[in-house]
């Protein structure tokens, strides 16, 4: 593996974004970027970056592998939403990825992250559980699940 840069998404970055989206399998489409929610929503933010939402992008050799996103970022407890390519799920970088934004909100004083998976979603499941995260129950849709994680100051 090159380098594996960490760094916040900016305009330009278009090209890798879509070319991330359009590799992905149907099965994570279905789990992660309904209806190419998570697509516009990042395309969107580059076009008119505002404080409420950050995004980083995980690239390697010119290759996003993986990004990670933060809304509502001017609250105590922001949304977090993770994805990554296919083939390097499953190899530690969804670890890192998670423990990249534990530390930052430990560092910018948050309280916190909350987010949504699939209930079908395994394997991100795992993931948080392995991360700290609790699952508090089953959103009102029935089709997802909620986590939370906290820290003590």
């Amino acid at each position: 593996m090159k380098k594996i840069e960490l760094r916040i998404a900016k305009e330009g970055d278009e090209k890798i974004i879509n070319d991330f989206f359009d590799s992905l399998s149907g099965e994570t489409r279905a789990l992660f970027n309904r209806r190419d929610y998570n697509r516009r929503g990042i395309i969107k933010y580059l076009l008119k970056p505002d404080d409420t939402r950050r995004y980083y992008i995980f690239e390697e050799g010119g290759v996003m592998l993986g990004y990670v996103f933060l809304l509502d970022y001017d609250t105590t407890i922001p949304t977090l939403g993770i994805a990554l390519r296919d083939e390097y799920q499953g190899k530690k970088l969804g670890e890192k990825m998670v423990s990249f934004l534990q530390e930052k909100m430990i560092e910018e004083n948050k309280g916190g992250l909350q987010l949504t998976t699939h209930v079908a979603n395994l394997r991100a499941q795992a993931l948080y559980e392995k991360m700290g995260f609790v699952c508090m129950g089953v959103c009102k849709n029935g089709s997802e699940l909620f986590y939370l994680w906290r820290y003590r100051k």
